[in-house]
């Protein structure tokens, strides 16, 4: 009984609902059966005053921009029907630069044209000159800078354009720095793109770097507009940058010091107390302690600095003490000579980079340091391990690079005597002391947690070495994987949606000859000799608003 007392209740009050949306109200007074209409965007139902006979307003009918009209309560100055910015009318319905928007309601109409010998908008060059430096669409090709147009704009002349040379210190075209070199790990790479700057700490990424980390929305090695990602490494429009691992280059040129410190004595000089004095055929692990101090450099751990052989020290002393250790990777004066260089780093086919010295051994510092200036002698290598000249020994070496950790990346190390390398500022791989030829692989995954790695995050990895004891010397430095996320970013041509800065027209696809090519420009389609046809249906999509003198040149008679 109670459950159909309810129904009926729940009937009732659905049937007088129902009643007051269908019914209109027959006059201020609402007589019988002229219930007034309920307002969907109220949940308080039907009012019982006289307001109810008021009419209702809408949303459409409100003042706003977007609504194909212009409301000047809004001081709009344009609205196209939207409020999608880069279209010529911005999101709160202001004309865009190099934009002109007549009529409301329709599609605002792009003022730079490629090819008018005037330089505008996203345009890099003007007019084009392709294969010399300037494309059809007025941007530069890879490798070119372009001269700026005449004050006295001349269509008939291609942009005049060169080459541009990474290293010669001239910063030209899409390379976002130049520093006079070609080196890598020196804040500006091989290739001329900015890099991470890990001197601080933890590594600080900026825009241009090739390395996409948040909040970049994208980032494509470069700070030039016009390509998809933007001068500040936001997305234009017009374009779709994709994410993915850095195209790797064809080599890495990473920048090193090398220290050079007096092995064997000569005019007068005096030999390091680490260097030429200890033997070991072994690795003597945990020489330096697990982290790099504040300035990135090793600290000596304490043990092996006394004679004797122990079980931490089975090769006995290999050290003399913390001072002294302390020279090996700071530039001392009187004490070492610091030498700039590079290792090189080629390519293999599977993608990873490797330096090998090979048989003729690791020697990148002779005729340089104390023995230019007459201090130090020189050391025959053994022809057995090397190949049995004279060689500058007693040297260091020190790398520092940067990756960004995406799982995968290993690193293998062949060679002697000490090698530390760090990740993040923690010891990874631990080839301390004096030995003979010596191999480890790296896998930074099994690690990860270790180093203090996320996927994604940008980290230092520093590689100190020292070269000790003549005989022989090695290096083989093989990296995999090191690859960061770059933006390769190209124009949205085929999305069916017209973005006047970079295309003329935009039907749904990238084929040629129905109108609209595959590049989203205007095509004139003629059939030889006399019979024009008209383009596919597909193609009048991309002429809805686009400028009349488009339409008219499309199909010809």
């Amino acid at each position: 009984m109670v459950r159909d007392v309810r129904f009926a209740v729940a009937a009732l009050a659905l049937a007088t609902a129902c009643a007051g949306v269908t019914q209109k109200p027959s006059g201020a007074g609402g007589g019988a059966g002229s219930a007034a209409p309920i307002d969907a965007r109220s949940d308080t139902g039907p009012s019982m005053d006289a307001s109810v006979t008021e009419p209702i307003v809408r949303d459409a009918e409100l003042p706003r921009c977007g609504n194909g009209k212009i409301d000047t309560a809004l001081a709009e100055a344009c609205d196209d029907g939207n409020t999608r910015a880069g279209d010529g009318c911005s999101a709160d319905c202001r004309v865009e630069t190099d934009f002109d928007c007549p009529t409301p309601g329709k599609p605002c109409v792009y003022l730079v044209k490629c090819g008018d010998g005037m330089l505008g908008g996203i345009e890099q060059c003007d007019p084009p000159a392709v294969g010399a430096g300037c494309s059809a669409a007025c941007k530069l090709e890879p490798g070119y800078v372009c001269d700026a147009p005449p004050a006295v704009p001349d269509p008939s002349k291609p942009a005049t354009c060169h080459r541009t040379v990474c290293g010669d210190g001239r910063k030209e075209g899409t390379e976002a720095c130049d520093d006079s070199n070609t080196v890598d790990g020196d804040g500006c790479s091989g290739g001329c793109s900015f890099e991470p700057d890990c001197s601080s700490g933890a590594c600080t990424s900026r825009c241009g770097d090739a390395v996409k980390l948040d909040p970049e929305a994208c980032d494509d090695g470069n700070t030039k507009d016009g390509d998809g990602c933007s001068h500040d490494c936001e997305l234009e429009t017009g374009f779709t940058c994709t994410d993915a691992p850095a195209s790797p280059p064809g080599q890495l040129n990473l920048h090193v010091t090398y220290r050079d410190f007096v092995s064997f004595p000569l005019g007068g000089s005096t030999r390091h107390p680490d260097f030429e004095i200890y033997a070991g055929m072994g690795i003597t692990p945990l020489l330096v302690q697990p982290m790099l101090d504040g300035g990135r450099k090793p600290v000596m751990d304490g043990r092996c600095a006394q004679l004797g052989v122990t079980a931490a020290c089975p090769y006995d002393q290999q050290l003399t003490g913390r001072a002294s250790f302390d020279q090996w990777f700071r530039d001392t004066a009187n004490v070492n000579v610091a030498i700039p260089s590079a290792l090189l780093l080629g390519r293999l086919a599977n993608g990873s980079f490797v330096y090998d010295s090979g048989n003729r051994g690791f020697y990148p510092i002779d005729n340089q340091g104390w023995i230019a200036s007459g201090r130090e002698d020189v050391a025959i290598a053994d022809p057995v391990i090397n190949d049995g000249r004279a060689h500058n020994f007693g040297f260091t070496t020190e790398i520092h690079y940067f990756f960004q950790y995406r799982g995968g990346e290993s690193l293998v190390f062949s060679g002697d005597d000490d090698v530390w390398i760090f990740v993040n500022r923690r010891l990874a791989l631990d080839l301390g002391g004096l030995h003979t030829r010596t191999e480890r692989t790296l896998a930074v995954d099994q690690n990860a947690a270790a180093f203090g790695l996320t996927v994604g995050g940008l980290y230092e990895i520093a590689l100190f070495h020292a070269e000790r004891h003549s005989t022989g010397s090695n290096f083989k430095l093989t990296l995999t994987g090191f690859s960061p996320t770059s933006s390769t970013c190209s124009s949205a041509c085929g999305d069916g949606m017209v973005a006047a800065a970079t295309e003329e027209c935009d039907d749904g696809n990238r084929v040629s000859g129905d109108g609209c090519s595959s590049d989203c420009r205007h095509e004139i389609i003629v059939d030889y000799p006399d019979v024009a046809r008209t383009p596919r249906p597909s193609s009048s999509r991309a002429l809805r608003g686009a400028p009349r003198a488009h339409r008219r040149a499309i199909v010809t008679r």
